[in-house]
């Protein structure tokens, strides 16, 4: 369906108004505030025909009238412009992601809070960034009688550790010796290319302390397995208690509380990997518990390979423009600091 353009100006105007007040627009506030050269009466008339189309609603009788989401995702797919952030704000983005990083796991932490930060959303991470990191070191160090700590190094600087029992007659000595071992054996060696035969190889090659071996193995094992599991980052929750649509603060902890659950996300955002930003509406979401929310997310790329993906969460009535275009200038800011890490 095409709207003529004067139709199309109403539109984004009472869209635009109701996100910025999140109160319904009138048809004297539109003709005072857009100076669209018509009267306020020949704006009824075109609000009333929004109306019947679908893209607008009218709360209550003598009010004004509000985006749809049917007019919500009309005006994204078929009028919206991405609003990049300024040259001060990419200037902290850039500054807050890239400054005094060490890993991959703090490049994701510092984006989802320099970006809540930025647009007053929540925002998520969904991520499995050791899928292109290659071994650097695997360490066995004693912590008291009868336990040490398996610890594995990535290139990229992501620390992965899991306590283990040793008998008593393993010293430290015979630990750093052991640790020698299996990071010459697996140094260099993508995360993602390591399978239990190869640690089984391992096994076989170090027979000689068969006890610590064995429990080191399995717990590389274990440490090497969850390493690629999709991880969720989510911050900036509280920026939720800013806005009018969630005044019912019991509701907004049992939704907070929801969005806690790392499953919730993973199901909102799909598998699937598509670089352009995407846009979920409220009732578009097929998570039931939270279709009075619009998610707004993209994919960001490890060496080439699927990283994980970014994403805001707020009320239907979202600045989508701004949100879009940030999402679009952090992707490129993560990727190239990412590939910093890696190198």
């Amino acid at each position: 369906m095409d709207l003529d353009e004067r139709k199309r100006i109403i539109l984004e105007a009472v869209i635009r108004d109701y996100v910025e007040t999140a109160e319904p627009v009138g048809s004297r506030a539109i003709v005072r505030k857009h100076g669209l050269g018509v009267s306020a009466a020949t704006v009824r008339n075109e609000m009333a025909d929004l109306e019947a189309m679908g893209f607008l609603e009218q709360p209550h009788t003598s009010a004004g009238r509000i985006p749809s989401e049917q007019g919500f995702r009309y005006y994204v797919d078929c009028m919206m412009a991405k609003e990049e952030p300024g040259p001060e704000d990419l200037r902290f983005l850039r500054r807050e992601i890239t400054e005094r990083i060490s890993d991959i796991s703090e490049v994701i932490q510092k984006t989802s809070a320099s970006l809540s930060q930025l647009t007053g959303y929540a925002c998520f991470a969904v991520s499995a960034v050791l899928s292109a990191d290659e071994i650097k070191s695997v360490q066995l160090i004693p912590v008291q009688a009868g336990k040490a700590v398996v610890v594995v190094v990535t290139s990229a600087g992501e620390v992965l550790h899991t306590r283990i029992d040793i008998p008593d007659s393993i010293g430290a000595g015979d630990l750093q010796e052991l640790s020698q071992l299996f990071t010459r054996a697996l140094k260099g060696t993508r995360v993602q290319t390591i399978t239990r035969t190869m640690l089984e190889t391992l096994r076989d090659e170090l027979l000689g302390r068969r006890e610590v071996i064995e429990r080191a193995l399995q717990s590389l094992g274990d440490l090497l397995d969850s390493s690629g599991e999709e991880r969720v980052t989510l911050t900036g929750t509280l920026n939720m208690f800013n806005e009018p649509e969630f005044k019912n603060l019991s509701k907004l902890r049992s939704l907070l509380a929801l969005l806690q659950e790392n499953d919730i996300l993973k199901r909102v955002v799909g598998d699937a990997a598509v670089r352009e930003v995407r846009i979920k509406i409220g009732r578009e979401n097929q998570v039931e518990e939270i279709k009075e929310l619009s998610v707004v997310f993209t994919d960001y790329e490890v060496e080439g390979e699927k990283g994980g993906k970014l994403g805001l969460i707020g009320p239907v009535r979202m600045e989508y423009w701004k949100a879009a275009g940030s999402l679009d200038s952090v992707r490129e800011i993560v990727e190239e600091t990412i590939r910093r890490l890696i190198k």
